[in-house]
This record gives structure tokens, sequence and C-alpha cells, in this order.
């Protein structure tokens, strides 16, 4: 095996300039792996995707509010047309996303009114989507 082709763990440099016996060149050095990876950090990222996600009033974004009670329900004879009062956020329309959805949400709560247990509810779109009874 000759001694060009026993690779080595130095990375290649990019030169300007002709000389064959290495005096006056101009050496540039490529970047190594260590160097590209620390030049930005996925933390960096998470940090921006954090503070967006601590805006309670965007847009879409789901937030949980966390050991919350249920002060009230409401209903009327129409279609997914059911309201829950939320303690500290006052009256929150309950997902009209599917029947389903509006009668499993709607149970939910009337146990926590009954009982006085603490929950946790997804908020999204100004709608109770998700709950937690405890």
């Amino acid at each position: 095996m000759s001694k060009k082709s026993i690779p080595s763990a130095i990375p290649p440099v990019e030169a300007n300039g002709s000389d064959n016996n290495g005096s006056s060149l101009d050496v540039k050095p490529s970047l190594t792996s260590i160097e590209i990876l620390t030049q930005g950090s996925p933390l960096d990222s998470l940090a921006e995707v954090e503070k967006e996600q601590a805006s309670e009033d965007g847009f879409g974004a789901g937030v949980w509010q966390n050991n919350k009670k249920i002060a009230g329900l409401w209903t009327k004879a129409e279609t997914r047309n059911s309201w829950a009062n939320v303690t500290d956020l006052g009256w929150k329309k309950i997902f009209s996303g599917s029947d389903t959805a509006v009668v499993a949400i709607s149970i939910l709560a009337a146990q926590a009114l009954e009982k006085q247990s603490l929950v946790n509810v997804l908020i999204e779109n100004d709608q109770i989507i998700e709950i937690y009874v405890w």
C-alpha cells in the first residue's frame, strides 16, 4: 500500500498558490465538522420555538391551562353549542369539530363541576379541545 492511499484525519485545505515546496502559500483551512456543528446550535432554534409557544394569544397554537376548575356549564338545543366556564379564563366554547367531541368533553366537564375536581384544559382558537379531569 502506498503512502498516498493511507487516509488521514487531517481535513483538506484549499491553497491559493502554486509553490510545490510549500513556502509562500496562502493556506485557508476548510471547516472541520466540529466547527460546522458549533457555528449554529439546535438550541438556538428551540429557544425561538419556546418563545412562540409562550404566547397565549397565538392563533392556532394550543396552550395548556393547568390546575383549573370548571365553574359552570352552558348548553343549548343547537348543534354543537356547549360552553364551559373555566376559573381564571372565563367562558370557553367546547370544541365543535364533531358531535362526539362535544358530548365527551361536556361529560368530563360536568363531572369536574360536580366533584369540584382540578382540570387541565388545552385551549386552541379559544375552544377547549382537550381536557383532563383529576
